[in-house]
């Protein structure tokens, strides 16, 4: 191999980073970087896209264990090499194996083994039991296999822990609970529904709001607890009671005609209202109160055509306004994601709140994404761009260029996001922009070169990993303490260069 003079001072551990990320490394080099330089390679190749097999093999055999770590939470490991991390020396390595949504689901033996881990003394637990039942219930919460292997499985202990968390299981597994052959299981399900079935009295409500305060709440209520909360005056209570099914329709109409909107607005999801009551909220003053209730199933579509919505802020779809372009919230992945039944007369829904909600399913039919690619709100239009597969390219450019959330960057990293002439953006005053042009398969490389120096250190790094940057100046970049990791990371760099790299790292 023929020596490059200016690869000579390329030792920086963020050039190593870089190259454990590169795209166009091959296999032997990657494995050379996870048996030489470990520690620095962790991240890059947690941020790899593609784990060739022989690298996925090495690092679930590395003895340290930062590298089975990066393993346990990269999206390609499988479920096997999950399995056997569970089982990992190391408490740190063990909690990262309990999988992320991005993973291939563990399979049900394994978890009927790691559940049956439930049952054992605490002094033979790989893990304490508390560590295993948050990990394993943060890892599933978007899976409901879990509860109901518990619910089935051949250890009266787990079944016991399943019986805890009754009403989280579909009724057949709660009713074998319930009739279970163990008593303990039997006494844990009983416990389970007079739990759930117990009426709250003025002594069970804590002074101070926090988690058992706001829980009360939302159990039954004694008309005496209901009393006291409405002679508090407490909005802020009043505002989760008025949610709270067990309020009897005199006290619904009391919360209806308080002066505080929040309270009002806490009446807007109940299911038993009657139309006049609708009617009330949807012309209530506060736009708050109107947006809320706008989406009630009670309301025909004429009904929800008349109201005077707010859809910039309104709670669980994001902040799509055309100002103010911080998010407020942003619901969590597993958050208000409809069945198909429900999405699709969504979709031709007046109210786009409802067309929001239909735009997170990813089922939704070629017809009615075509629809909603074209739809008039915003909020409407990112949420399909960022969850539905079959999402126009167009839709999802111009998603980026409009919207300024949380999730923008994601979009431009589908993999149905356009590439084709995104050079023209090289001088748009939005950095996150300009940083498209990396992503242009035909950018001239004198514009990108231009941009390797541009004022917002984004798009300098954006450019520097760009394949349309001029091989001397990505040569010289690695000497940049700035963008060298930017740069190791191209995949322009020849297996030649990277070699020479690591020679010099080896030599130096």
């Amino acid at each position: 191999m023929t020596g490059d003079a200016s690869l000579d001072r390329c030792s920086s551990p963020r050039t190593l980073g870089g190259l454990a990320r590169n795209p166009a490394a091959p296999t032997d080099l990657l494995l050379r970087l996870v048996k030489m330089w470990p520690e620095q390679v962790c991240e890059g190749l947690q941020r790899r896209r593609e784990l060739p097999p022989p690298v996925r093999d090495a690092m679930l055999h590395h003895p340290l264990p930062r590298i089975r770590s990066a393993l346990a939470t990269h999206p390609q490991v499988d479920a096997p090499s999950r399995a056997q991390l569970l089982a990992d020396p190391e408490w740190r390595v063990r909690m990262r194996a309990f999988g992320r949504p991005a993973q291939e689901s563990l399979p049900d033996d394994v978890l009927v083994r790691l559940l049956a881990e439930l049952d054992r003394p605490p002094s033979e637990l790989p893990f304490s039991r508390e560590e295993l039942i948050g990990e394993l219930f943060n890892a599933m919460r978007y899976d409901r296999r879990l509860l109901r292997l518990a619910a089935a499985h051949p250890r009266p202990g787990v079944r016991r822990y399943a019986a805890g968390s009754l009403y989280r299981l579909d009724e057949r597994s709660r009713q074998a609970l319930l009739e279970d052959e163990v008593l303990e299981v039997r006494a844990a399900a009983v416990a389970s529904v007079s739990h759930r079935q117990q009426v709250m009295e003025p002594a069970d409500l804590p002074d101070q709001h926090g988690h058992a305060f706001w829980y009360v709440l939302q159990r039954p209520l004694s008309r005496a607890l209901i009393d006291q909360v409405l002679a508090t005056g407490d909005a802020a209570a009043l505002n989760v009671m008025a949610k709270n099914p067990s309020v009897p329709p005199d006290v619904v109409e009391t919360l209806l005609r308080h002066p505080d909107p929040s309270v009002r607005q806490g009446l807007a999801g109940r299911v038993d209202l009657s139309g006049d009551q609708l009617l009330r909220l949807a012309t209530d003053p506060a736009v708050e109160v109107r947006t809320a209730v706008s989406t009630h199933p009670g309301l025909t579509e004429p009904q929800r055509a008349s109201i005077d919505i707010d859809t910039t802020t309104a709670p669980g779809d994001g902040h799509f306004g055309s100002g103010d372009v911080r998010c407020r919230w942003i619901p969590p992945p597993d958050d208000a994601v409809p069945a198909l039944a429900d999405a699709l007369p969504w979709a031709r829904s007046v109210n786009p709140l409802l067309r929001r909600r239909a735009a997170r399913n990813a089922e939704l039919p070629a017809e009615v994404v075509a629809i909603l690619a074209d739809d008039s709100d915003l909020g409407v239009r990112v949420l399909l761009a960022q969850h539905h597969p079959a999402a126009p390219p167009a839709l999802l450019l111009r998603s980026f260029l409009e919207y300024h959330c949380c999730g923008r960057d994601r979009l431009s990293e589908l993999p149905q996001f356009p590439t084709d002439g995104l050079a023209r953006f090289a001088d748009d005053p939005d950095p996150a922009v300009r940083r498209l042009v990396a992503l242009d398969p035909d950018a001239d490389p004198e514009l990108v070169d231009r941009l390797s120096t541009d004022p917002d250190a984004s798009v300098r790094q954006a450019m520097a990993s760009s394949p349309r940057l001029p091989a001397p100046r990505i040569v010289a970049l690695l000497n940049d303490p700035e963008l060298a990791e930017a740069a190791a990371a191209n995949r322009a760099l020849t297996v030649d260069q990277m070699e020479q790299i690591l020679d010099r790292m080896t030599a130096g």
